[in-house]
């Protein structure tokens, strides 16, 4: 009887802890990618860029590293939740290499078993339909430091 109350303690604590895990893959979550997407962008970055795609593009080059070393300070980043292993989000940012000019980045990223990946090379085509009915979040707004 003991060891079967044992059994089912550690059960439960077991399925409560997995119930309780973070969202986060290799220390990135899902709205991590979008940041460092524009970030890899604005350095022409394209190595970056691939490793941050799921559909891999032969319009970027895996040997190309950063030409500049700018981040983005101002941006705003809006979420729609999809599950949990499917996000849409809009990064509006100041383009540090362009003076500041403001730019929109529009994507979808999915949980892949080697992390969290941008699904494809562009913005998202049919964005809006995509994301029609779903609740967006903001999760920083473009002045925000």
């Amino acid at each position: 009887m003991k060891k079967l109350l044992m059994f089912m303690s550690f059960s439960f604590l077991l399925i409560i802890v997995a119930g309780c895990g973070s969202n986060e893959v290799n220390g990135d979550g899902p709205a991590d990618i979008p940041v460092e997407w524009v970030n890899a962008q604005i350095q022409n970055n394209q190595s970056k860029m691939l490793d941050l795609l799921d559909e891999k593009s032969e319009a970027l080059d895996p040997e190309q590293k950063a030409e500049r070393k700018e981040t983005i300070k101002r941006y705003k980043l809006t979420e729609w939740k999809v599950n949990d292993e499917r996000y849409f989000y809009e990064v509006e940012f100041q383009d540090p290499t362009e003076n500041d000019r403001v730019r929109t980045e529009k994507m979808e990223i999915v949980k892949t078993d080697s992390g969290w990946k941008r699904t494809k090379y562009g913005n998202v085509h049919d964005f809006d339909k995509l994301v029609m009915g779903l609740e967006p979040e903001v999760l920083r707004e473009l002045y925000d430091e």
